[in-house]
């Protein structure tokens, strides 16, 4: 999909983050006052879908692998 990327990132320790980014990754976008959640019961059937594939998906790059 144009100007969309889809970033996984993961601590080798358990916990893995996906990211759907609309244009550019900017350091902006990764501070943490800017990091929040989706609290909308309409985005309850997309989320539980997408923590399904994720589950399911092997993180590959950087310094390791992790699934």
């Amino acid at each position: 999909m144009n100007n969309y990327n889809v970033i996984v990132a993961s601590d080798h320790k358990g916990n893995k983050s996906l990211t759907i980014v609309k244009g550019k990754l900017t350091p902006e976008m990764t501070n943490k006052n800017n990091i929040g959640s989706i609290n909308d019961p309409k985005f309850e059937p997309v989320m539980k879908q997408l923590v399904k594939l994720f589950n399911q998906i092997d993180i590959k790059g950087g310094d390791s692998s992790c699934n």
